[in-house]
């Protein structure tokens, strides 16, 4: 190799090293890609709902769909969300307070 060759390398080297640093228009580097199947991030929220019923099932229901009417209100599809968590309480007067929560994963 004879020597103007090898100063022009230098030079293309020396102009290509700050483009890979910077990420410019010359970039010989791709970053490397995420294996397939796996996602990069999740975005997760939880929402309470509470209402009575005139049965322990009936308030839980209803608690639900207050918690489904909150996710979807936060722009959730209803198919991203699951029900978790559902607790009864009776008032003694014959009406249920359920409260359900519901746990949303995108």
């Amino acid at each position: 190799m004879n020597r103007p060759s090898a100063l022009r390398l230098r030079a293309a080297a020396a102009l290509t090293v700050p483009a890979l640093l910077l990420g410019g228009a010359t970039t010989a580097l791709a970053a490397p890609a995420a294996p397939a199947g796996t996602v990069a991030w999740t975005e997760t929220a939880i929402f309470v709902g509470t209402a009575y019923g005139y049965s322990p099932n009936a308030a839980i229901v209803a608690a639900g769909e207050v918690a489904y009417s909150k996710a979807i209100s936060a722009f959730w599809l209803r198919s991203e969300c699951n029900i978790g968590l559902t607790n009864v309480t009776s008032d003694g007067l014959g009406w249920y307070l359920g409260e359900a929560r519901l746990y949303c994963r995108r």
